[in-house]
């Protein structure tokens, strides 16, 4: 039937996301408070961490910021999630904005 198959065609399909990403992070005030984090990157899970040491209500969350595009978060902090030299899954940071020092896993990006 000419409906079904106009609605299956990929031609209508949804647009592509076009660039978003997912992220977790933990924010802290002191260059201090990172080494001490950092020192149990690995052996503590990062959600663990975000919520005992973020400053961030996101902390509640396990650090998860959710889905966004570009220019949602502080200059600073997109330059790192949408940089295509950073690696999915690992832990960036510091990256120093006006809110502190954020240490920023990127758990998915799409369209860069």
């Amino acid at each position: 039937d000419g409906l079904a198959k106009a609605f299956s065609n990929e031609e209508y399909a949804a647009p592509p996301e076009g660039i978003k990403a997912t992220a977790r992070h933990i924010l802290v005030k002191t260059p201090e408070e990172v080494s001490e984090i950092m020192s149990q990157i690995g052996s503590t899970p990062f959600a663990s961490l975000a919520d005992k040491y973020s400053t961030c209500p996101s902390s509640a969350r396990g650090g998860s910021l959710g889905s966004f595009k570009p220019g949602t978060m502080v200059k600073e902090f997109d330059e790192v999630v949408f940089n295509v030299e950073t690696n999915i899954g690992e832990v960036v940071g510091p990256v120093q904005t006006q809110f502190g020092y954020h240490l920023i896993v990127v758990d998915k990006r799409t369209g860069v």
